[in-house]
């Protein structure tokens, strides 16, 4: 199975798409005025921005969206300190990298409220490694 998309509510979708062209290196398929932005990776997965207000009492999103976050994978430590440094660089309020759980990582908050990760990937002890063992 392949995760193929990921839906965000946004404040912000202009500002948050020219984020991820910027710093990400998404590309924009889609845009409807300020309610929606669809983006795509370079693997094909689908980034969804919205701002659908009027759904909001309707549907379940949580009450505080700060919780959500996403997450990129860079390769080396190197490679998060340099995009730490163009995104401080150009006035985003970051966290300073630090090491979170043997990751070199640092968070973000996107115009759009929600939280961006930036980290390395992070090692999986062999007691927490996922086995399918059937009983």
């Amino acid at each position: 199975m392949k995760l193929n998309h990921i839906n965000l509510y946004s404040h912000d979708t202009e500002a948050d798409r020219a984020m991820f062209e910027l710093y990400f290196g998404l590309r924009t398929l889609v845009v409807r005025g300020t309610k929606m932005a669809i983006m795509q990776d370079d693997e094909g997965l689908v980034l969804i921005l919205n701002h659908f207000v009027g759904k909001l009492g309707r549907f379940g999103y949580p009450e505080q969206l700060d919780i959500l976050h996403i997450g990129f994978i860079q390769d080396t430590r190197d490679a998060v300190d340099a995009l730490y440094a163009r995104l401080s660089g150009d006035g985003w309020e970051t966290q300073v990298p630090h090491n979170a759980h043997g990751a070199w990582s640092f968070y973000f908050r996107a115009k759009g409220g929600y939280f961006i990760e930036v980290t390395t990937l992070t090692p999986v002890r062999p007691e927490e490694a996922y086995h399918n063992h059937r009983q």
